[in-house]
């Protein structure tokens, strides 16, 4: 959206809005001319770097880049290097906190500030769904080494419905028909880079506090034409070609951008207190006529506005910096100094098994004549063949590079902890206290992971409110549509002990409807009787989607839950509790059995349990579905949160 427009070569726009557009085209441009200064400044907080720099090195850092240009022929000998070390400390780490995909847990609360945990599973549940089903374990694994290699990483939280034209093969040839693009449609979590996000403020950490926002990127021309192409603008928009407003003249110039001849330039500035959501492509404006009429799209359960991207960072630099300081930025000069000890010990190394030979006599001593088992007889009697260099102690060199990957191992994880073995002078004490800190590292770092996820967590729950539990169209008839409500199929969840699939349905017919207790029961039996109890391999629930939007949601990401358990510990302990809770009248051996086979067995577990005996009294009203304690506890399990709150609404 910036240029300059004074070349020889830039040509007037046949692009010209309206003088209400372009003023806001203007009032935009500012933002985003402000939002790079802050990326090119130096900051004292990244040792007088701009962000862009202190990226472009960390990258290099992290890259193991080394400069092969050699001008001086003879420094060619010289080996030129680099041991890696800070790269594999970030694989290490990132090994360590992708451990698992990270899901967040909900805590919801209705209008009187009071728990319901049925709808915090459900919520849990439905964001498991929305990861299992859209590029979020990929972009988790990106934003999560982002953070580990840039000062800033940008997770996004978006929904879109994006249509693509296909053709059809019919009797009288090819058609062409609208379907869902699956790829651009949907739940996405893309990520973006520190140069990709432009602030208002660096100096507030909250990215919810910031003035406005900028998201850019560069984007193929056919993937933007698929989201904006219907507007009337559109046919401004040029490939490798930016149209730059010149508010002193008020006209739009087109510059070309050599650097991207083929992509377009997608800018969207958002503004969560004017509530303002605007996209710009290639500097065409594609909002409502109405510069007034554009809201920010991603809204929470209270129709508030909010910004759809959450910083990811290592560590903070201060109590007030937007930006954070990298892993490969506290690695850097550790990293620096161990390869250029490297370098000299290593080049000293090859000195000393190839050394350099001082000659005096006639006779001539070079690489025809040196080389194993060789015998020489020299022809003048007073020459002489000496070093000339002294043997080197290189001892001295490489237990200085141990001081440094030691410095290297307190700033990230040991190599222990990264799955090297030992050395055999290393004492287990020794051993232990490093694995202990590592083990501190990875809380402290996992905390403030945990924060990013938190605030993540939240954009995917309104998500789920605004998109996923409000009728779909199913069947265009006529000028209606037919409405359905969505279901969500989790496969593989564990509900009391069973590897079961788990099926969540937004259900109509619970909307503004009153049950009794019996009632409710009843329908419980009814869900049980769906899933072929006793022998089911399903567990419904049904929800009220008018409840379930008008809950709060709470999220919390707890660190120490973060890092998975050890599969031996936890066999051990379920063993133990087997052994210990076998007559304790509290717990239901039935399902911590199934737990325990499961921490051995996984999936094949309900293989070995013995099927359930059907000897319970029969239900009067429903002589097909057992009536017993086991049986009333499933009811229990079968009901759903909107299912069991149907009442309170």
């Amino acid at each position: 959206m910036i240029g300059d427009t004074s070349s020889a070569k830039t040509a007037v726009s046949s692009y010209t809005p309206s003088k209400e557009i372009q003023d806001f085209t203007a009032y935009v441009q500012k933002d985003f001319t402000d939002g790079v200064d802050i990326l090119n400044r130096p900051w004292v907080e990244l040792n007088d770097l701009s962000v862009i720099d202190r990226m472009n090195r960390d990258q290099r850092t992290f890259n193991a880049f080394v400069d092969e240009n050699i001008e001086d022929p003879a420094e060619a000998w010289k080996w030129r290097g680099t041991r890696s070390k800070a790269r594999n400390k970030a694989i290490a780490m990132h090994a360590q906190i992708t451990a698992g995909y990270i899901i967040p847990m909900f805590m919801a609360q209705n209008d009187n500030d009071e728990e319901d945990r049925w709808f915090s599973d459900a919520m849990r549940d439905i964001t498991e769904w929305m990861v299992n089903n859209s590029n979020y374990k990929s972009s988790f694994l990106m934003a999560s080494m982002g953070m580990l290699v840039n000062p800033v990483t940008y997770l996004g939280g978006e929904y879109a419905q994006v249509f693509q034209t296909i053709k059809e093969k019919t009797d009288k040839g090819f058609t062409s028909k609208e379907i869902i693009d699956e790829v651009l449609s949907g739940f996405q979590a893309p990520v973006y880079s520190a140069d990709q996000i432009l602030i208002k403020n660096a100096y507030e950490q909250n990215i919810q506090k910031q003035g406005n926002l900028i998201k850019r990127r560069f984007i193929d021309k056919n993937e933007a034409e698929a989201k904006y192409g219907e507007h009337e603008n559109w046919e401004y928009v040029q490939a490798g070609t930016k149209s730059i407003y010149s508010a002193d003249q008020g006209l739009f110039y087109d510059v070309k951008d050599d650097e991207h001849p083929f992509l377009v330039e997608e800018a969207t500035y958002l503004n969560r207190r004017s509530d303002t959501e605007v996209c710009f492509i290639g500097g065409i404006y594609l909002g409502d006529n109405d510069v007034d009429n554009n809201p920010i799209r991603h809204r929470d359960n209270r129709n508030a506005p909010k910004y759809n991207v959450v910083p990811f960072g290592y560590q903070r630099v201060n109590e007030h910096f937007f930006y954070y300081k990298s892993l490969m930025n506290s690695q850097y000069w550790d990293n620096q100094l161990l390869d250029a000890q490297y370098e000299v010990g290593m080049n000293r190394a090859f000195l000393d098994t190839n050394m350099p030979l001082a000659v005096s006599g006639t006779d001539k001593v070079d690489s025809d004549i040196i080389f194993p088992n060789a015998v020489t007889a020299f022809a003048d009697k007073d020459v002489k063949v000496t070093a000339m260099l002294p043997q080197a102690d290189l001892s001295k060199m490489f237990g200085a590079m141990a001081v440094v990957e030691k410095s290297m191992d307190e700033s990230s994880v040991s190599d222990v902890t990264g799955g090297n073995l030992p050395q055999a002078n290393q004492k287990a004490t020794g051993i232990a206290i490093a694995e202990r800190n590592a083990k501190v590292l990875l809380q402290g770092v996992g905390k403030t992971l945990a924060e990013s996820i938190v605030q993540y967590g939240g954009l995917m729950a309104d998500i789920a409110i605004t998109h996923l539990s409000i009728p779909q169209v199913e069947d265009i008839i006529g000028e209606q549509g037919k409405l359905k409500y969505r279901s969500f199929i989790l496969k593989d969840k564990t509900v009391g002990g069973r590897n079961v699939s788990k099926i969540l349905k937004f259900d109509k017919t619970l909307l503004g409807a009153e049950m009794t207790d019996k009632e409710k029961k009843s329908e419980g039996y009814k869900l049980l009787e769906q899933t072929g109890y006793p022998e089911n391999d399903q567990e419904i629930y049904r929800i009220n989607p008018e409840l379930f939007a008008r809950m709060k949601y709470l999220t919390t990401v707890e660190p120490e839950r973060m890092f998975p358990k050890n599969e031996e510990f936890m066999q051990a302990m379920f063993s133990q509790l087997m052994t210990q809770m076998q007559n304790n009248p509290y717990v239901s051996l039935e399902a911590l059995t199934r737990k325990t086979l499961y921490q051995f067995l996984r999936g094949e577990a309900d293989e070995v349990m013995q099927k359930p005996q059907m000897t319970q009294p029969i239900d009067p009203n429903n002589p097909e579905v057992p009536n017993s304690k086991a049986g009333d506890k499933a009811v229990t399990k079968g009901l759903s949160g909107g299912l069991a709150g149907v009442g309170i609404a």
